[in-house]
């Protein structure tokens, strides 16, 4: 005698295993990116550049980012979910691809480094133009299979996924690097094409009907000026701007602080910032699912917590606090960024599934654009300057989400 599954039971294996699709593809994403951090500056000595066209090759791409999330996310809601994720992580896979091939064919001889960089600045550009799409389509997926009750735990697993990504990549690294500086590249170009075929073979994708297309012909209409996601966008962007400034002055505030000599300062910060992504893996991983915390509580608690990593950064006169204010730092941040993305699901109706997430991940790049030029700056007049800064505005966020009427109205209809 044969069985077979309820099919409420065979659509939820269906759905966790096209979720666990999602999160492998953009753990790529965020592999890449760590593993691009560690390998393009000395591959630019390698090849002759200088620090400000390493700088110019990312803030390129951030900017692409910036203006076609918000777009790619509106063609998710007109095309369907599965087209743009698809598209976002085979366009990432070639923007690899074809930055490999410019730094091959300089380290060959073939180009010139006057033609290498630009070209270099544009295929990193197709990540920003074309991966952007990715993130906001596969949160958009997420959003239309669960109930609201499940969103939260779910889209903080998305969030959680580039994370993961982010704390394999150097390891990765290390294993790849004796093969040579491009070898971790090769590797993450392939594994992105691979994760590309196991889109397009197996995550389940609804046609979308002529009632949905009507449906979401409103997400086109929707832009960060709108109410419902103008106080989210805010929000986003102050957290960007935390986030990157945290990042980018950690390893020198520890050498700095410590006066450690640039390898032990690196080992000793790369040690500090494991733990705080762990931290902020947990939280989203394991944590908010298993106590099934929503916005209310990740935005109003996340960035209690994050604040009061960066008081204990100003505290600071040991290696100790420094890796506990940069814990503190990855579980607000942990708890803000998935509580954010559910609050804009939770504010816009089906059909604006898709151009909410991608207004929403198109403010993350933001604090990369603007880091270096003005928290860079402060951190060489004073090494606390970026902690009073980043204080200052998170406690200016904590201030705003308990006050501002679109955003309490959200979390009023939440509960926790």
């Amino acid at each position: 005698m044969t069985s077979t599954l309820p099919p409420e039971t065979g659509a939820s294996n269906n759905r966790r295993s096209a979720i666990h699709l999602l999160i492998g593809s953009l753990v790529c994403v965020g592999l890449g990116q760590s593993l691009l951090f560690t390998v393009l500056p000395p591959l630019a000595r390698t090849l002759g550049l200088v620090e400000w066209q390493v700088g110019a090759v990312f803030a390129f791409s951030g900017l692409m980012w910036f203006v076609m999330s918000p777009f790619w996310g509106r063609k998710s809601d007109r095309w369907g979910r599965k087209p743009v994720v698809l598209l976002g992580i085979t366009g990432y896979g070639l923007s690899m691809a074809l930055l490999i091939a410019v730094i091959e064919a300089n380290l060959a001889g073939w180009i010139s480094l006057a033609l290498a960089f630009p070209l270099m600045v544009l295929v990193r550009g197709i990540f920003g133009l074309v991966g952007s799409g990715a993130f906001p389509a596969a949160q958009a997926y997420i959003a239309d299979r669960t109930s609201r009750a499940e969103r939260t735990s779910n889209i903080a697993l998305i969030n959680a996924a580039f994370g993961i990504g982010v704390v394999l990549g150097p390891g990765l690294g290390a294993l790849l690097i004796g093969a040579g500086l491009l070898a971790p590249l090769y590797a993450v170009a392939a594994i992105a094409f691979f994760s590309a075929l196991m889109i397009t073979l197996f995550l389940p994708e609804n046609p979308v009907t002529r009632q949905q297309r009507q449906e979401r012909a409103a997400s086109r209409k929707l832009s960060f000026l709108d109410r419902r996601i103008l106080p989210l966008a805010i929000a986003s962007v102050v957290m960007s701007i935390c986030q990157s400034a945290t990042m980018q002055t950690a390893a020198f505030f520890t050498m700095d602080l410590l006066d450690l000599t640039p390898e032990s300062a690196a080992l000793k910060s790369g040690i500090a910032l494991t733990i705080s992504a762990a931290a902020s893996l947990l939280v989203q991983v394991v944590v908010i699912r298993q106590f099934g915390l929503g916005p209310k509580v990740l935005l109003i608690w996340g960035a209690a917590i994050a604040l009061s990593g960066y008081v204990v950064f100003l505290l600071s006169e040991s290696y100790v606090p420094v890796v506990l204010a940069l814990v503190l730092h990855g579980v607000g941040l942990g708890m803000l960024r998935p509580g954010l993305g559910s609050a804009a699901s939770l504010t816009v109706g089906p059909g604006e599934q898709g151009a909410a997430a991608g207004l929403i991940m198109a403010t993350g790049p933001v604090g990369h654009v603007l880091t270096p030029f003005i928290i860079m700056p402060l951190y060489q007049i004073y090494i606390f300057s970026p902690y009073i800064v980043t204080g200052v505005l998170m406690a200016g966020l904590l201030v705003y989400i308990l006050v501002n009427p679109t955003i309490q109205a959200v979390l009023g209809r939440t509960h926790v």
